[in-house]
């Protein structure tokens, strides 16, 4: 394998969650659109859309959260935190460390009871029929990438400045 193909490659799998989370935004933003232009243009509303939206919404945030944490994208509130000590600070990096990392493996741990349940009773949305396992389904794996992008970043230091998520636009 060549080096330019070697490096897409390994592009592809370091920022698929971005890809995945960028298709189903426009994927998203399409399907609304859409909607709208058959709601109040053609006046005939599409039932089925509401599904499909919640569906994406869901994908877009949870295969985005990776790359929030690997690009240091993530909110915080830094008020209280500013003001302590460095000391202190280390300890608190410490604590929210383990919380936000026990936080995520418990969502990944109740997301695949819940989709095991999904599976159990074969739950599928009502006009469209697509089963809660796939609209569910990447929220474990998320969960999982997550909890290490968070190490990489956080304990390991090291972050992700390829994948610029907002572009900091120079003040004229």
């Amino acid at each position: 394998m060549n080096m330019n193909k070697k490096g897409k490659l390994t592009d592809l799998l370091l920022h698929f969650d971005v890809y995945v989370a960028s298709i189903a935004l426009v994927v998203l933003v399409g399907f609304t659109f859409l909607g709208v232009i058959m709601r109040y243009i053609v006046g005939q509303p599409l039932g089925w859309i509401e599904e499909i939206q919640a569906f994406l919404i869901v994908w877009v945030v949870f295969a985005a959260g990776g790359a929030a944490y690997r690009t240091r994208n993530h909110s915080a509130i830094d008020v209280v935190y500013d003001i302590f000590p460095k000391p202190l600070k280390k300890i608190d990096d410490i604590v929210i460390g383990l919380v936000v990392i026990l936080v995520l493996l418990y969502l990944c741990y109740t997301s695949i009871a819940y989709i095991q349940l999904f599976i159990r009773t074969g739950r599928k949305t009502s006009v469209l029929q697509i089963s809660y396992v796939l609209i569910y389904s990447i929220v474990p794996v998320s969960c999982i990438l997550q909890v290490v992008d968070y190490t990489l970043v956080n304990i390991l230091g090291l972050c992700d400045e390829s994948v610029n998520l907002i572009e900091d636009v120079p003040n004229e």
